[in-house]
């Protein structure tokens, strides 16, 4: 299913995903059939020139924890994760063009292990590699 975000770009999300209300400037994601997880994905703006020089700067903010990712449309970014409370958060910067995309999906700490996860990680990494620009 395709989605267009008020942001200025589009994604494609499985069937049975649905968009809530979140924070401002960001849109927010879940599967309607069974809850896995919250989808987040906020577009700032930024540099074109220096994209590269930004995702430098977050990989080494990140301590190490961080890794260069391409997604499968050739733009860059990194990825990490991290346990929040009783949350396991992953988290992908994606730069494309003029934007940086901060994507996040949070999950019950509990369920980090599971078969079920390593699902639905996939499909939010799908999604992540459709975002394309309006």
């Amino acid at each position: 299913m395709k989605f267009i975000s008020e942001f200025g770009y589009i994604i494609v999300l499985p069937g049975n995903w649905a968009e809530y209300d979140d924070e401002k400037n960001t849109n927010a994601f879940f599967d309607t059939t069974e809850w896995t997880g919250n989808l987040r994905i906020t577009p700032i703006k930024i540099d074109p020139k220096k994209g590269s020089e930004l995702l430098e700067h977050e990989m080494n903010s990140f301590e190490g924890k961080a890794e260069k990712l391409k997604t499968q449309n050739g733009f860059e970014g990194l990825k990490y994760s991290e346990e929040s409370g009783e949350d396991f958060i992953y988290y992908w910067y994606v730069i494309i063009k003029d934007k940086m995309f901060i994507c996040s999906f949070t999950i019950n700490l509990i369920e980090k292990e599971t078969k079920k996860n390593g699902v639905e990680l996939t499909k939010v990494t799908k999604i992540i590699d459709s975002i394309k620009l309006e």
